[in-house]
């Protein structure tokens, strides 16, 4: 790994939605290696060569380009840790500068910092979406992320279990439920989760909402368990780095198709895969605009199906929701006089409303 003396880069200009030409540069104008961001939500396409932009910042000491940031947990699991292990064989006061795509309204990185703390990296940490040069820049390989196609190098998981070790083997009497139920009706979410909770409790689970736990306890947690449940979300993505051969766990759809991300980390650590079990027999929409919000109907005979051929209940008491119990769960959290959307309702509900943006 070498050092870039009077490296730069340049903002990220946009090209498309979600292409920018962000580029990180040598102090010869010529494009870096092992510089480039390729995500789900950003690309970077950058020139081949470029001259420093003037009276840009300049960062003194040494510095790490980590890779792109965003106030998204998952997207930092997958996209902010792959570079990391360099850090073993660069000073402790080594800057970790971290790229931004550029927005209308700058969101917080909070969440940043407390996943490099949680890993005991506490190196001084830049986000940046601006120009900026470099006294001494370093740039070392992408070994996980989703540019890698979410799968890990062996020294990656190497590093990841060396900074956050197991105090002993996990316990198969432990058994864990990770919901969604916690992030409110507003989230996307499975209609009736709440009764799905109730029916894992009775089978000895815990149920465990990620987000009301630092990430120590959550890592300290999925670690202990023998047995894990995790509703679709941005904690399996975590598990995923953790996953053991002595863990039995599954993930229930929330959509009829996992994202690529969460299916190919689910088998990409040694031991028994994580098992999907698609149980959701229709989706519903609130009248919202995000992609992430759809309501899951499941069918609990097929859950329970999933979970007992996978060794993770007994399933003697099983009970499924009354209809009349899922219309009152869908209809959580909306408003007076608004109702959910059937797919084909919601398409048009959002061709209507991009008509009526360009129309203002």
């Amino acid at each position: 790994m070498t050092p870039h003396s009077d490296a730069f880069c340049i903002p990220a200009a946009r090209i498309s939605r979600i292409v920018t030409g962000f580029g990180i540069y040598g102090a010869d104008g010529a494009l870096l290696p092992d510089t480039a961001i390729g995500t789900s939500v950003w690309v970077t396409k950058p020139a081949a060569t470029a001259a420093p932009v003037q009276d840009s910042s300049r960062l003194f000491g040494p510095a790490l380009f980590a890779g792109p940031a965003d106030k998204q947990f998952g997207f930092l699991v997958l996209n902010a840790l792959g570079r990391l292990p360099a850090l073993d064989r660069l000073p402790p006061e080594t800057t970790l500068v971290y790229a931004a795509k550029r927005t209308a309204r700058p969101p917080s990185y909070t969440a940043l910092p407390r996943l490099l703390r949680s890993l005991g990296v506490t190196n001084p940490v830049l986000v940046t979406e601006n120009a900026l040069a470099f006294e001494s820049l370093h740039t070392a390989p992408e070994l996980f992320g989703e540019a890698t196609g979410c799968k890990g190098r062996p020294e990656f998981y190497d590093w990841i279990d060396s900074r956050w070790p197991r105090a002993k083997p996990a316990d198969p009497k432990v058994k864990l439920y990770v919901t969604r139920s916690g992030l409110g009706p507003d989230a996307g979410r499975y209609a009736c989760e709440d009764h799905l909770e109730r029916l894992l409790a009775a089978e000895g689970y815990r149920i465990f909402s990620p987000e009301a736990h630092s990430i120590e306890e959550q890592v300290k947690t999925f670690q202990r368990a023998g047995k894990l449940v995790f509703a679709e979300g941005s904690a399996l993505h975590l598990f995923a780095l953790l996953r053991q051969p002595d863990q039995i766990s599954a993930v229930l759809h929330r959509r009829e198709v996992l994202p690529q991300a969460i299916a190919t980390q689910m088998q990409d650590r040694a031991g028994r895969p994580t098992r999907a079990i698609n149980a959701v027999t229709a989706t519903w929409w609130p009248p919202q605009r995000g992609d992430h919000l759809g309501l899951a109907v499941l069918d609990f005979d097929r859950l329970h199906r999933g979970l007992k051929d996978a060794g993770l209940i007994i399933g003697t008491r099983w009970k499924a929701p009354t209809q009349a119990e899922v219309q009152v769960s869908l209809r959580a959290g909306l408003a007076p006089g608004e109702d959910v959307m059937s797919p084909e309702d919601r398409a048009a509900w959002l061709r209507s409303k991009r008509r009526k943006t360009k129309e203002d």
